[in-house]
């Protein structure tokens, strides 16, 4: 029962603070293009120098109960404070160590003791970080070595003040500071409802044990992210900004930025509007996934007024359609909609609803598949706005959307059921809208002549930050959902799809970069073929033209799309389609990962 809350909560703000946020990613007159917290990594800069900053750290306008109201008001649900990022300064009163924000610093406060007498206040749950593993102020902190790949050219533990990996020994730092540490954040600020962790390279499956067994005892309640390293969680993170193309197995959260960086930067002012962080809750609520949004306070302790506006509007949102989101279950259709998203709530002894979430307002949508009476449909939060629906052929349900709804950010129109459970929809893939969508997690993947088996955790796992996993031979599903580690020729995937008219199509493949893959290939070679009812395969041999989407808004993992020529289908009926490489890259180079294919109908 300890997890309930984290399912039900779906928002929460993550705040990264520390001694970074003074250079706010410009060292010398030199500006930083990477993330702020990694400052000290990316200009090589020896502790002597970076510890200096904590001179001058004396955040006058930190107040825990500020911080705390906004997210209320913003409508998170929890709160996750980084105790101790990699640069190993502790952004509380530790007694292991002196290099902490109340001994080395003109402020003397604990904002983390502070922080936890707050969030109650305004029912959130306390979260804290801890980097476990890399700690570039100690110098037995981890360090994956010289052989290691770099962070975006980075080193990822403090190889300047510390060069001899051979001479380091991480247990010294393990025994003598993270689990003393651990012990004081688990036993000195009450209850703690997660602990989050990051960056698993160099500990040991026994140290992150140690680690789970330490806060088992200490906080029984409290939840732990699978950052910890080596399969160990109470509930999936995702890489940063990364988002789900599936309802995943379990519990899991997307942590993302509100602009390019988490800890403050003074000249990055991409902000995401309310629309787009809207939208990323939204999609990720219909994936079954929280969202924790990150703000990254300013030097002296406020967040930045564009942080506050952004946020003050997605709590305006909220207010009006909250009910779409918090405790809501995944969106059952076979795919996602152009046109928004869809959540499920299902109250205990009363009739299950369908949550529309209109991202893209069109007088009509329809959705296909619904095998359950819909009892009534109205706008929500509009008074007296029923709207209309009915049947347009088949199982496909349309919906006319009243025309007020133009005008609002993201409106909700509510379907009331007939039934009192999970509803209950079709499996068939159809076009809709004249689009067929082929998700790469409604495929079957083969590995030559054999379908694939469901791969280890282990494997599934490609894109975590610092995690390492074995080499593949074959293609599988990552975490997302997504097709990656697509290497040999033999591999192929698979669909069944039902075409109710015959036509000509356009052939789209949608891909998404990130860690293990690249958005697009230009020049890639592909296969497609379309067999069914007897008849002769229609095989199409396209090489990509690729481009990047422009409309991706995730900052990271970027969606991208690949024409693949066109198809012509003769006759409606049953079609089973088929897609495989036919210049794979070899395995020390990026796969193209496949979000999902697209059949436009022309």
């Amino acid at each position: 029962m300890r997890a309930q809350w984290f399912s039900e909560a779906r928002f929460g703000m993550f705040i990264h603070w520390g001694l970074y946020s003074i250079p706010g990613g410009i060292w010398r007159g030199r500006e930083m293009s990477y993330i702020g917290e990694w400052l000290q990594a990316c200009f090589r800069i020896p502790n002597r120098e970076y510890g200096a900053l904590a001179a001058r750290f004396n955040p006058e306008r930190f107040d825990a109960e500020q911080w705390c109201r906004t997210a209320r008001d913003a409508g998170m649900r929890y709160l996750v404070f980084s105790a101790k990022h990699h640069d190993g300064f502790a952004m509380y009163r530790s007694r292991v160590d002196s290099y902490n924000v109340a001994d080395a610093t003109p402020f003397g406060r604990d904002p983390l003791a502070e922080l936890a007498a707050a969030c109650p206040k305004y029912g959130l749950k306390l979260g804290i970080y801890y980097s476990q593993d890399l700690d570039w102020h100690h110098p037995d902190g981890g360090d994956p070595g010289p052989e290691s790949p770099k962070n975006h050219g980075m080193s990822w533990g403090n190889d300047w003040d510390y060069p001899a990996h051979r001479g380091k020994r991480f247990r010294r730092y393990f025994e003598g500071k993270a689990i003393p540490q651990l012990t004081e954040l688990l036993t000195g600020y009450g209850p703690v409802g997660i602990m989050w962790f990051d960056c698993p390279l160099t500990i040991s499956r026994e140290e992150s044990g140690r680690i789970v067994e330490l806060v088992r005892k200490l906080q029984p309640d409290c939840l732990i992210n699978t950052r910890i390293g080596h399969g160990f969680g109470d509930y999936g993170s995702y890489g940063d900004n990364q988002l789900p193309a599936a309802p995943p197995e379990g519990m899991w959260e997307t942590p993302g930025t509100l602009n390019r960086t988490w800890g403050f930067k003074w000249n990055d002012h991409d902000w995401k509007t309310p629309g787009e962080v809207l939208s990323l809750l939204a999609s990720l609520a219909e994936k079954d996934t929280n969202y924790l949004l990150n703000v990254g306070p300013m030097p002296d302790g406020s967040f930045p007024p564009e942080t506050v506006r952004v946020l003050r509007e997605t709590g305006k949102w909220l207010e009006r359609y909250g009910f779409a989101v918090y405790g809501c279950g995944a969106n059952p259709f076979q795919c996602s909609f152009d046109w928004g998203y869809v959540t499920v709530e299902q109250r205990p002894g009363k009739r299950t609803r369908l949550h529309l979430i209109i991202r893209e307002f069109r007088p009509e949508i329809r959705l296909y598949g619904l095998e359950e009476v819909v009892v009534r449909c109205w706008a929500a939060a509009e008074p007296e706005c029923p709207v209309e629906f009915g049947c347009s052929g088949g199982r496909c349900l349309t919906i006319r959307l009243p025309e007020r709804l133009r005008a609002r950010l993201l409106p909700v129109v509510t379907l009331e059921l007939a039934c009192r459970n999970a509803p209950a929809v079709c499996t068939d893939l159809v076009p809709l809208d004249h689009v067929l969508r082929l998700p790469a997690a409604r495929g079957t993947i083969r590995h030559g002549q054999r379908e694939a088996a469901v791969e280890p955790a282990e494997l599934r796992g490609l894109g975590a930050a610092g995690e390492r996993h074995p080499a593949v031979s074959h293609c599988c599903l990552d975490r997302t959902g997504n097709l990656a580690e697509w290497h040999n020729p033999a591999d192929r995937i698979e669909w069944e799809a039902y075409f109710p008219e015959e036509g000509r199509y356009r052939v789209e493949v949608v891909t998404v970069s990130g860690i293990h893959g690249a958005a697009w290939k230009t020049g890639q070679k592909v296969e497609l073929a379309v067999s069914g009812d007897g008849g002769a395969a229609n095989v199409l041999v396209a090489t990509l033209n690729g481009r990047p989407d422009p409309s991706a808004s995730d900052r990271c993992y970027i969606r991208g799309s690949a024409e693949a020529g066109t198809l012509s289908l003769n006759g409606a009926g049953r079609r089973k389609i088929s897609l495989r490489m036919l210049d794979c890259p070899d395995r020390e180079a990026l796969a193209m990962t496949l979000a999902e294919l697209r059949l436009v109908r022309l």
